[in-house]
């Protein structure tokens, strides 16, 4: 009689550890599912926090006026001026004449690489590099001569981030 009880019960044992095995599954599947799931619920949040910075800045740059007053002063293709590659510019573009460098805080309103820019009294000039951190409000003209950016100085004029 135990035999047979024996023999009756192994199926049932071995049914139920089936569907145990077959529940272990399903819910590892389903766990997975959710890692996978929250996974690209942080990349999309991660996205969404960088459109939402680039929105920032920019509804900053279309309320910030196209025309202001700056301190414009020169520069030219030196080391001690520039980084150690002197020839190249912050957008990774050569150095040439008829370009500015602006300070940071006017590339984050818009005054970004490739930008024209009229500064009165001495034509238009085209955004190509960066200042130092240091510097606000302010532009550099790209000049070739060392003797003829220092002459230039340091002048308040005014400037416009013009849309062509």
């Amino acid at each position: 009689m135990k035999k047979l009880i024996n023999y009756a019960i192994t199926p049932v044992i071995c049914a139920f550890i089936v569907i145990l095995a077959v529940v272990v599954v399903v819910k590892q599947q389903k766990i997975d599912d959710l890692s996978h799931q929250l996974e690209l619920a942080h990349k999309t949040a991660e996205a969404r926090k960088g459109l939402v910075e680039e929105a920032r800045l920019l509804q900053k740059a279309m309320n910030m006026p196209p025309v202001r007053t700056v301190t414009v002063t020169a520069y030219n293709p030196t080391t001690d001026q520039c980084d150690s590659d002197p020839l190249i510019a912050a957008s990774m573009r050569k150095v040439r004449s008829g370009t500015i460098a602006v300070s940071r805080d006017l590339f984050d309103q818009g005054w970004v690489f490739g930008r024209k820019v009229r500064i009165e009294g001495y034509g238009i000039f085209e955004i190509n590099d960066l200042m130092n951190k240091r510097f606000t409000q302010r532009i550099d003209i790209f000049m070739w001569d060392e003797t003829q950016a220092k002459q230039f100085g340091a002048k308040n004029v005014r400037a416009a981030l013009l849309d062509i």
